[in-house]
């Protein structure tokens, strides 16, 4: 009879050998009788480990009551079900599993024992993991973005008379706000590069020939708010450089740049604008107050800076000294 048995049993055992499961089987109550090779080798436990409640030692000691839980509900249900960590011998690390297991009945429908797997389910488990955190914190970022988005509009009817001049403000002002946020979204730490913030509003208002704009300074990464704020500064610095009248003969210049003062404490984010060729005197090269407003005030308020906006023969020239922290603050 066990020479009959043997080409089956060996055919069985090499098929669950092959398996990218953990098997095993348990008595009726939950006590385990053997386990499959892929258990030995995962958690680096013998059948003398194993046996019984042995298992219950490789699993997470914060999943245990878990485990013991689902075996007490398995015979109402008909059912073993049940996520836990399990323990990896050779990296000394916890996966997760997925544990399932079903009823052998006897003729009368009792339970003689259960059939089980446990699946690796690890990096589906951290990927949901990290689902749920991107959905909180994009949830975070859509009401910060709002409130901005709800500031600027008032802060911009503050300083218009009319519904018109309102919308003309408030729209070149929104997509300024828009191409900062998009540089955001596609940084994986959600900072944004100074750099970039400046080339955008120059690229949007043609403001590109090296021979009259200078641009330097090093790679600095802004927090999203300072991104946001920066960001609404340089677009109403390159609008009013492009609109504003030049003195006959002679070509708009600009000069931007920005250092970090680290030998001071704390460190400070200094931000120049300095443009060129205006004419002397010219009226017409001062800023609106609705700009003004933004420049000399905003930025003072929602980052701690101090602002410096003056007009000079060249024309106009502003400076900001931002906290360094401040600047690079993840939160907005």
């Amino acid at each position: 009879m066990r020479s009959s048995w043997s080409g089956p049993v060996q055919t069985l055992n090499h098929f669950i050998d092959t398996l990218p499961l953990l098997v095993w089987r348990a008595q009726r109550n939950g006590a385990w009788l053997w386990a499959s090779n892929q258990w030995q080798a995962f958690t680096g436990q013998t059948e003398e480990d194993y046996i019984g409640d042995g298992w219950l030692a490789v699993v997470h000691p914060d999943d245990r009551e878990a485990a013991q839980a689902a075996w007490r509900a398995a015979p109402e249900q008909n059912v073993f079900e049940v996520e836990f960590r399990v323990l990896k011998a050779d990296e000394d690390r916890y996966y997760w599993h997925k544990t399932r297991a079903g009823p052998v009945l006897d003729a009368d429908g009792a339970i003689i024992e259960w059939l089980g797997t446990s699946t690796d389910i690890d990096d589906l488990k951290r990927l949901r993991d990290q689902e749920g955190l991107m959905l909180a914190e994009l949830q975070h970022r859509v009401r910060n973005m709002l409130g901005a988005v709800r500031a600027l509009s008032r802060r911009t009817a503050d300083h218009c008379e009319t519904m018109e001049e309102f919308l003309l403000t408030f729209d070149g002002r929104l997509n300024a706000f828009a191409r900062t946020q998009s540089l955001s979204t596609r940084s994986p730490t959600g900072l944004v590069n100074l750099r970039d913030i400046v080339f955008d509003e120059l690229l949007l208002y043609q403001l590109q020939d090296e021979s009259l704009v200078k641009v330097s300074g090093p790679d600095m990464m802004l927090g999203i708010k300072a991104s946001n704020l920066l960001g609404l500064a340089v677009h109403e610095l390159a609008s009013h450089a492009v609109t504003c009248r030049v003195e006959s003969g002679n070509a708009l210049t600009l000069a931007i740049s920005w250092t970090v003062a680290d030998d001071i404490e704390p460190p400070v984010l200094e931000f120049h604008w300095q443009e060129g060729g205006r004419g002397l005197g010219d009226d017409s090269a001062v800023p609106p107050a609705l700009a003004r407003d933004f420049l000399e005030r905003a930025i003072q308020y929602e980052l701690d800076a101090s602002t410096a906006l003056e007009m000079k023969p060249g024309g106009l020239a502003f400076h900001a000294s931002i906290p360094l922290a401040r600047a690079q603050q993840g939160d907005s």
